[in-house]
């Protein structure tokens, strides 16, 4: 995956999240309204489940877009997994000289 790609997958994240705290408002009060909707109150903004995923996507959106950046600037070397040393494979049974002689 490119960096360009991951990067954008990244920065989206937030948005995404908007958009469906957006999507289930606007189900909520505009397409299923209720009986309490007309009591629209300043503790219901603030404790609906809808208006608490866009105020999470903003969140989101606030610490991924920084962090799309720098993935989007990146090297590829950045994104390369460490090698780890090659170790011979020892066999069970090869013991050291010192262990061999305690042994006989």
């Amino acid at each position: 995956m490119s960096a360009q790609t991951r990067a954008l997958l990244i920065a989206m994240l937030g948005p995404v999240l908007q958009a469906f705290g957006v999507a289930w408002d606007l189900l909520d009060h505009g397409v299923f309204p209720s009986a309490h909707a007309e009591q629209i109150t300043l503790a219901h903004i603030l404790t609906g489940p809808a208006h608490l995923m866009m105020a999470t996507g903003f969140a989101v959106a606030v610490v991924c877009i920084p962090l799309a950046l720098r993935v989007a600037v990146s090297p590829p070397e950045d994104f390369e997994r460490p090698r780890r040393a090659s170790v011979p494979a020892r066999d069970f049974f090869d013991l050291p000289p010192e262990a061999a002689e305690a042994v006989e």
